[in-house]
């Protein structure tokens, strides 16, 4: 089971990453100046794909993985000094919740705004940081796909 979730987990990460793409790159395509639901579909997209790689995440890192909450059965100290460890019990985790607030405070925001520009401008600065957070927090070294 772990298998089967860590390689779904790594394959979704392109989905984010083409998620996260598409919500900042599409709405400059718009050519109207008062948002619909079409403008905002690139942002829900990208929502949706955080959630289902947050839906494999969780499960992966409370029960199944030894990199991340059982990493601290042995102590904080024995993760905090083993690189390897705390690149997934702590950084990989902390990284991407943060990433995932900027992800939904985003959508919320674009879900209640009213012009193309204001869409475009939200979608930038809270997904540009949500996507870079998260690229910074991937363990490049451990990638499986």
């Amino acid at each position: 089971m772990q298998y089967f979730l860590q390689s779904t987990h790594s394959i979704i990460r392109w989905l984010v990453l083409l998620g996260a793409i598409l919500a900042i790159a599409l709405p400059y395509l718009a050519n109207n100046e008062y948002a619909n639901r079409l403008n905002r579909l690139p942002a829900l997209f990208y929502v949706i794909t955080c959630d289902i790689q947050l839906v494999i995440g969780v499960p992966l890192y409370f029960v199944y993985s030894s990199y991340g909450a059982s990493a601290f059965h042995n102590g904080v100290n024995n993760v905090i000094h083993n690189e390897s460890l705390r690149s997934i019990a702590i950084e990989h985790f902390a990284i991407t919740v943060i990433a995932y607030i900027f992800v939904h405070i985003g959508y919320f925001k674009i879900r209640k705004a009213e012009k193309v520009a204001n869409i475009r401008k939200i979608g930038l600065l809270y997904f540009s940081i949500s996507i870079i957070l998260m690229l910074s927090a991937i363990p490049w070294s451990r990638i499986m796909v």
